[in-house]
C-alpha cells in the first residue's frame, strides 16, 4: 500500500459509500462525475485493490473495500479530532467541549448541567448542537463533536462507538388546566380516548413511547398533531385542552407557572433513557471528563427525586 494515500481521497470514499454512489456524492462535493471517479480510481492504485464491485447500475464495496472503508472513517475521525485539539491549544483557551444532543435533552436537560460547568471554569468554551439522535450519532462517529448525549434506544450501538445509558427520566401525561380529563389520575388504557399531541414517527421518542405503550397493552394514540419540539407541543397543550406525554425535565418550569397541569398514570411508568455516546479510544481533555462527570452526578441527583 502506498503510504502516501491524501485524507482527501478517503473522504471522497466515505461520501460515496454513505450517499450511495458516485452521483450524490459528486452532488455534495459541488464536483463533476468523473472526478469523484477518478478519486476512487487513483485510491484503488495507491492501496493495490478492487474497492467496489458493480453489482447491476449499483456500486457495492468489495471485501477489501469494507476493510478499508472502516479504517478511512476512523482516520478521518481522528484527523478531526486532532485539528481541534491543536486549534485550542493554538488559540490558548481553557478547553473546548462540543456536545450533540437530541431535541429535548439538548434545549431542556443539558443546559443548567453545563452552565454551571461554565461557571466552574471561566475560560471553557462550551457548544451544545441541538438536532435528531442520527445526526448526533453521525457527528460522534466523525469526531465532529466530543460525544453525544441523545434518547437512549435498545438498538445495537453504531459502528465505532461506544454507549453508557446513564439514567431514565420519568415521562408524564401533561394536560392543560382546564382541558380534559377532568381527574388527576387515569390508567394507560385511558390515554387513547384523549385528545395527544405527538411527536413525528420517525424520532427516536416517538419509538420509546410507542413500545412502552405497546407493552401496557395500549395500542395507537388519538393523534390531533405532531410537532417537532417541546415548546409549540406545551403551546398547543394549553391552547387547545389536548394532552401530551413528556419528558418531566421538559414541562416542570410549565407546571410550576400553572400553564401545565400534571396527570397521573396510576397502572404504569413510562421513561425515556438518557444516552452518552462517544468514539471508542477517545482522548478526553480535562474539560470534557468533567462535563461527564457532572452528567454522572446529574443521574445520581436523579435517581434521588425519583425515590
Amino acid at each position: 500500500m502506498d503510504s502516501r494515500v491524501s485524507l482527501h481521497r478517503l473522504e471522497v470514499l466515505c461520501l460515496v459509500v454513505d450517499e450511495g454512489g458516485v452521483t450524490r456524492a459528486a452532488e455534495r462535493l459541488l464536483v463533476a462525475q468523473p472526478a469523484v471517479s477518478a478519486q476512487l480510481r487513483s485510491l484503488e492504485r495507491s492501496l493495490g485493490a478492487a474497492l467496489f464491485a458493480r453489482r447491476g447500475s449499483q456500486l457495492a464495496l468489495t471485501e477489501a473495500g469494507q476493510r478499508v472503508y472502516h479504517w478511512a472513517k476512523e482516520v478521518l475521525a481522528g484527523s478531526t479530532q486532532v485539528q481541534r485539539d491543536v486549534d485550542e491549544l493554538a488559540a490558548g483557551t481553557a478547553g473546548s467541549l462540543v456536545i450533540a444532543a437530541s431535541m429535548a435533552i439538548g434545549s431542556y436537560l443539558l443546559p443548567p448541567v453545563l452552565t454551571r460547568l461554565r461557571a466552574e471554569r471561566p475560560g471553557a468554551d462550551i457548544t451544545i448542537h441541538v438536532g435528531q439522535p442520527t445526526v448526533a450519532l453521525r457527528a460522534t462517529q466523525l469526531g465532529e463533536v466530543d460525544f453525544a448525549v441523545v434518547t437512549w434506544l435498545d438498538d445495537e450501538v453504531p459502528e465505532g462507538l461506544d454507549a453508557e445509558k446513564l439514567w431514565d427520566e420519568p415521562l408524564v401525561l401533561c394536560a392543560s388546566p382546564t382541558g380534559p380529563p377532568h381527574t388527576d389520575s387515569i390508567s394507560v388504557a385511558e390515554i387513547t380516548r384523549l385528545p395527544c399531541v405527538g411527536v413525528p414517527t420517525n424520532t427516536a421518542y416517538h419509538r420509546i413511547v410507542q413500545n412502552q405503550l405497546h407493552n401496557h397493552g395500549v395500542g395507537e394514540l388519538d393523534i390531533v398533531i405532531r410537532l417537532g419540539h417541546a415548546e409549540p407541543m406545551k403551546q398547543a397543550v394549553a391552547e387547545n385542552g389536548w394532552v401530551t406525554i413528556a419528558p418531566e425535565y421538559a414541562v416542570a418550569n410549565d407546571v410550576s407557572a400553572g400553564r401545565l397541569r400534571l396527570i397521573e398514570i396510576r397502572d404504569a411508568r413510562l421513561v425515556e433513557g438518557i444516552g452518552l455516546y462517544h468514539r471508542t479510544a477517545k482522548y478526553y481533555s480535562p474539560l470534557q471528563r468533567s462535563a461527564i462527570d457532572a452528567l454522572r452526578l446529574a443521574r445520581h441527583h436523579s435517581d434521588s427525586h425519583c425515590r
